[in-house]
């Protein structure tokens, strides 16, 4: 990206600072009226018009005033914001919520979730962490009907997955239960990969069970981590950006915790420290409707976990117009304390 001049690049700073604290455009005058920068407001005005043309800043129609356009967001976070530190207070005050919790790791997430979205004032999912490679450490099979039977496998960290099949004949529960007692003692522990590789002779309904097995192993994998925790829904919903009822109902759609976690890839994210996505720059393949509605929120994005646990993510989502320097500093600190817990 071009580097801005020194004047230009302050009068950007300026601008977004301004919009950041009031959602409202911001024009020449006010910037002059409010802030001693030793030039003229005619310079000014000229200044906010190299800015838009270069296409930092953006001129909305019912306004004569300027706001911040994905752009610009991008070069005040790449070159001319400074991360805030978290009040002593503050950091002391979420330690202290996670030693009052249970010990597991479900309430851990949820709190998680809780305390970034009041911190942030927007909406944050936390991912419950799983490894890279999930592995079966228990299958069961349940007779439903004659020919139907359901695959019930459990996974690291007591995950749960299942999957009705049609068996190619009728089996009593007993003959199942026999069957997934072989089939444990053959492919317990083993990942979806390591299961192929693995030579067994299997009659056709084991064979049939353990493809069952296999593509739900692969599916966990693929969606990156395990269960989402959304809070902080309200928040974002109050934001005069989303006031308008067309946007809040995309806004509400895109905010699920089964949509949000697979729109967002959060696993290649999440490994490189914390990242920021910005407006309509990463998110090219998405239907249109969704494309619009989270082309108006940033997100930010941290891993955490560790060897044993496993690996999660944590993402705020809020409009462009949010304040970044306490967000960033906000997940990459709520990050820190979840991999110490999970270390500890």
């Amino acid at each position: 990206m071009t580097m801005l001049t020194e004047r230009r690049a302050r009068i950007l700073e300026l601008i977004i600072g301004e919009y950041v604290q009031t959602a409202v455009p911001v024009g020449s005058k006010s910037i002059a009226r409010k802030y001693r920068l030793g030039i003229s407001p005619a310079t000014i005005r000229n200044e906010m018009a190299k800015l838009e043309e270069e296409g930092y800043i953006t001129h909305p129609h019912t306004s004569a005033g300027r706001i911040p356009s994905d752009k610009g967001y991008r070069y005040y976070v790449g070159s001319l914001m400074e991360e805030e530190e978290l009040p002593r207070e503050v950091r002391e005050t979420v330690r202290h919520q996670f030693h009052q919790a249970r010990r597991e790791q479900e309430e851990w997430v949820h709190l998680a979730a809780a305390i970034l979205a009041a911190l942030v004032r927007n909406a944050a999912i936390v991912t419950l962490p799983h490894s890279a490679r999930s592995r079966l450490k228990h299958l069961e099979l349940i007779g439903v009907r004659d020919f139907v039977a359901l695959v019930v496998i459990v996974l690291e960290q007591a995950v749960v997955r299942q999957q009705a099949i049609t068996l190619p004949e009728p089996l009593s529960q007993e003959e199942l239960t026999a069957m997934a007692t072989r089939l444990n003692g053959v492919f317990a522990d083993l990942s979806a990969a390591e299961m192929a590789e693995r030579s067994a002779t299997l009659t056709a309904t084991e064979e049939l069970v353990m493809a069952a097995v296999r593509e739900m192993l692969e599916a966990t994998d693929r969606g990156g981590y395990g269960d989402a925790y959304l809070e902080g829904v309200r928040h974002m919903l109050s934001q005069p950006e989303f006031a308008r009822s067309d946007k809040m109902l995309d806004i509400l759609e895109l905010l699920d915790e089964h949509t949000l976690p697979r729109l967002i890839p959060l696993r290649a994210l999440a490994s490189e420290g914390v990242t920021i996505i910005i407006g309509r720059e990463s998110w090219p393949d998405l239907p249109a409707a969704q494309a619009s509605a989270i082309g108006q929120c940033s997100v930010v994005v941290a891993g955490y976990g560790s060897p044993v646990w496993g690996a999660g993510a944590m993402a705020v989502v809020g409009p462009t117009r949010m304040h970044y320097p306490r967000t960033i500093s906000t997940v990459r600190y709520m990050a820190e304390v979840m991999g110490e817990l999970m270390a500890g």
